[in-house]
This record gives C-alpha cells, structure tokens and sequence, in this order.
C-alpha cells in the first residue's frame, strides 16, 4: 500500500483524502487544527501547521510517504516542494514553488517570459507606493506578496487611501513586502490545467464574478463557459501558457488567474496547487478529468496519471454560486438553523448545496474568500441559466438566529 501525505485536513482537503483512501492509498494528513474534518478520515493524523516545513518532513520521513499534495492552501506549497526536494518524490521543485507564491518574484518571471501582466513593484514603505501611485494615474491594486485568498487586498482610487491598504497588506505578508499594482478593468477569467511531462493539458476557462466593493476581488461565482468570446479566450490560454512556463511548472495543476481588457489579456497571478473554491468541481464538469485524482496519481509516481484518471460527464454550462454574509438578513446573531437545504438541493439542474455553518456559529464578515461559508453547484444549457439556477437555490435558504439577550 502506497502511503500519501495530505498537507491540510480542512473542508476543501476531505474529498482528496476520502478519494486517496478509496484508490487503496494509505493517508496521513497534517493541520495544526486537531478538529479539522479531515484528521479523523485519514488513516493518521498529526498536528503540524501547513506552513511548517520542518515539521510535515519529519512526518513525512517518519511513515516514508511515496508522495505529498495540497489542495487550497498556498502556504503549504512551498512545505511540499521542500518534502519533494528532500526525499527525491515526485513533484515541483522549492524554485517553483517560490515563483508561484510570491507574487514580487512571480512578476519578475513573466517579465522574463514575455507574460502579458499589470505594470507593478513590490513596495515595503509608503513612499515607495506613493511614487507608483503617481507614476501611474488612476485606481491601483495593492496586495501582500505572498498571500492567498483576497487577504489584505485593496483597490485604492484615492491617495489618501494607500497607507491603510499598505499596512493592511503587509500584516498578511510574510516577507514584509507588498506588491502595488494598475488596475485594469474587465471580466476576470480563472484558467486550469494539469501539466504532465511539461505537455499542458487545459481543464477549464470560466467567468470569475466577484462581490462589489468593499469587497474587493472576492468571487462569489464561478460560469463556464465564459462569456468573453472564443478569440479572447486562445488569448488567455497563450498568455497562461507563458505563465506556466515562466513559473517552471512540468508536473502539477495550473492555474492561472487571468483579466480580459481593452489591451488583451494580462495575467493577474498563477498558482500551482489544487484551487480551492470548488475550482476542482468546475474542471471536473468541463473536462471530464478529476485535478484531485490526477494529483494523487501523480503524486505517486505513476507513469501516465492523466490516462489512467475515470472520465467523468461534461456539462454545456454550469455555475458554482457561493453563500455568505451578503445573503443573510443578520450576521450578529449566532446561527440557530439553516433550513431548505434539502428543497435547494432538490431544484431543478442543482447538483449539490454546501453549507460548512453549524448552530452557535456566528455568519463571518466578507472579509476575504474565508467568509465564504456555503455553495452551490448548478447545471444548464447555458451559462445565464445556470446562474439563475443557482440563485434560486440560495435564495430558497432560510436562516434562523438566536435571540438577543438583554444586557
């Protein structure tokens, strides 16, 4: 029996580590969370934080794993190139990995390769901000290097603005640096592929809709297919492609994230892991090819991992529509109980309804992609039609909160 490291054992990495375990996989999987849903579906279980690589290689030397992935999670990305690198697995390399999580030295690659790209600079101070705000008229994006998940992102459309988003930002930043960057509009297409051999096979192209502000870049659904025409999209895929060469990628995921504007595509950041976001449902539905499957084979050393993955049913549309804050009437309430899951589940062309609240939980703010606390995956013939779908479905969700007490 092979035996598999999972790095993270959260909602997103459960289906990874129930699938590993029904391909006759040995599982051990590592959070610094003991409740983590995943620590009691592995075979083994072990407390690490994802972003401790010391720490998930001893646990990986200790059970002599046969390979290592992780879904979701950008800081365990680096923690499985080292893993990969010190015990001659299958996989990506620390260099890679380095490319792909800090968005400085990503930008510094597709300045190499030629990839179309926002004009930026990473920033530390600022004064450093202030000049590019100047240098560069209109609204600015201003992100920590290396963070995932919308965390201390901001458009800022007034000078006045940048120093809360410039410390906002470098409090997520794990080498004290930000990243500012021109804002471009126009729709922001999410891109997959799993690459083998370094031969790109392409998975999906979808619309990524997001919230409006305040909530910066936050997706609250996903549409395939995409609306922006099928000129634009051999655009986008020759601009990914060029991402996926300039970040080093031969064996794993990509995923390129990608705006459509007036001046073509230009290339907002690439990743190398399983997306999270049910990313992998909306592959899984276009291609056929399960990425986790595809992932775990890899991972372990198979000869041809995307031959031997199952091919699934393709959908001519379909929309992955999240629930949060902004379709419940309080969030300062503890939750009592969510009902009509089963009637949502039961609409027509609705797939599955997900919803990770539990009574006593309070609705979290719509702070970053992690306040997203539901889902909903939807069927049609077309785009438009799945999205309606998948409204309906939140819509038909009912919440019920506990009664203010008295002071």
């Amino acid at each position: 029996m092979k035996r598999l490291l999972v790095i993270g054992a959260g909602h997103e990495q459960v289906g990874a580590i129930r699938m590993a375990r029904d391909m006759g996989v040995e599982v051990i999987a590592t959070d610094i969370n003991p409740r983590a849903p995943g620590m009691t579906v592995a075979h083994h279980a072990r407390m690490v934080s994802t972003d401790n690589a010391a720490g998930n290689l001893q646990v990986a030397k200790a059970f002599q794993i046969d390979g290592v992935i992780t879904l979701s999670s950008e800081t365990a990305v680096p923690v499985v190139a080292h893993i990969v690198q010190a015990m001659g697995l299958p996989g990506y390399g620390s260099d890679t990995a380095y490319w792909a999580t800090n968005k400085n030295a990503m930008r510094e690659r597709f300045a190499m390769f030629g990839v179309p790209s926002p004009a930026s600079q990473k920033v530390s101070t600022q004064a450093q901000a202030q000049d590019f705000a100047q240098a560069h008229p209109g609204p600015i994006v201003v992100k920590p290097s290396d963070c995932s998940g919308q965390r201390g992102t901001h458009r800022v459309d007034q000078l006045a603005d940048l120093g809360h988003a410039l410390k906002d930002a470098l409090q997520y930043s794990g080498d004290g640096q930000a990243i500012v960057e021109v804002f471009h509009a126009g729709p922001e297409i999410n891109v997959t592929a799993a690459v083998q051999n370094g031969v790109i096979h392409w998975l999906s192209l979808s619309d990524r809709i997001t919230a409006a502000p305040p909530h910066f870049g936050i997706a609250l659904e996903h549409r395939m297919p995409s609306k922006v025409g099928a000129q634009a999209e051999a655009a986008i895929l020759q601009a990914s492609e060029r991402a996926i060469r300039a970040v080093g990628l031969r064996d794993g995921i990509a995923y390129p994230q990608v705006l459509w504007t007036a001046d073509g595509p230009k290339v907002l950041e690439i990743a190398v892991r399983i997306p999270g976001g049910h990313m992998a449902d909306v592959a899984l539905h276009t291609s056929g090819i399960d990425m986790v499957e595809f992932t775990i084979r890899q991972a372990l050393g198979e000869p041809n991992p995307l031959g031997a993955c199952q091919r699934h049913p393709q959908q001519k549309a379909l929309s992955v529509r999240f629930v949060t804050s902004l379709d419940v009437p309080d969030t300062a309430r503890p939750l009592r109980s969510i009902d009509g899951l089963a009637a949502a589940a039961d609409m027509p062309g609705v797939a599955w309804v997900r919803c990770h609240l539990q009574p006593g939980d309070r609705v979290p703010a719509l702070a970053h992609s992690g306040g997203r606390f539901g889902a909903v995956l939807a069927f049609a013939d077309t785009s438009a039609q799945a999205g309606e779908r998948s409204l309906n479905a939140v819509q038909a969700l009912q919440f019920e909160f506990e009664a203010l007490t008295a002071a």
